[in-house]
């Protein structure tokens, strides 16, 4: 069988289990938007929406139709899509100077970089696909070293990337 689990949480309500958070893929941290004309944009279309729903999916039925068919064309694309070794000793070595337990982190930053790619129409996994990946697949696996408190960091992330993207290139 397949399944997705989907769940969310309030971080401040308390942490799981690192058991547990290992097996979760991927985390994505749901901020506010800072930008007024977007924020403007949220308040018409919810609006839009209530005043009158089926028009509402009409008008956005083009653009729902357009990304069906991006992630269609991803799912014939992903089996076929190659990840260079030279890649996968990026995603390695991240995982090692992140500090992450096991290998599971490893596995979903190559397969979700994969996937990434796939939905951008390339054939192969970019360093900038790992770095997407990475951003969700390493902060909730990092191990906690006593006494300190370690968060992730995106620009460490980045530095690393491109310390040993040299060898990439």
């Amino acid at each position: 069988s397949q399944f997705v689990i989907i769940g969310s949480m309030n971080p401040e309500e308390g942490e799981l289990r690192p058991q547990l958070l290992d097996r979760l893929a991927l985390q994505a941290e749901v901020k506010g938007i800072k930008d007024v004309d977007k924020r403007v944009e949220i308040i018409k279309r919810s609006r839009e929406f209530q005043e009158d729903p089926a028009l509402f999916r009409e008008k956005w039925e083009p653009a729902q139709n357009e990304l069906r068919k991006r992630i269609l064309e991803a799912m014939t694309r992903l089996p076929k899509l190659k990840t260079s070794m030279k890649i996968i000793e990026l995603i390695t070595r991240l995982g090692i100077d992140f500090n992450i337990d096991g290998h599971r982190g490893d596995i979903i930053i190559e397969r979700s970089a994969r996937t990434n790619a796939a939905l951008e129409g390339r054939d192969e996994t970019t360093v900038e696909d790992v770095v997407l990946a990475a951003e969700m697949a390493l902060p909730h696996r990092m191990r906690k070293q006593p006494f300190e408190e370690e968060a992730f960091s995106a620009e460490m992330l980045r530095k690393l990337v491109r310390k040993y993207g040299e060898d990439i290139a």
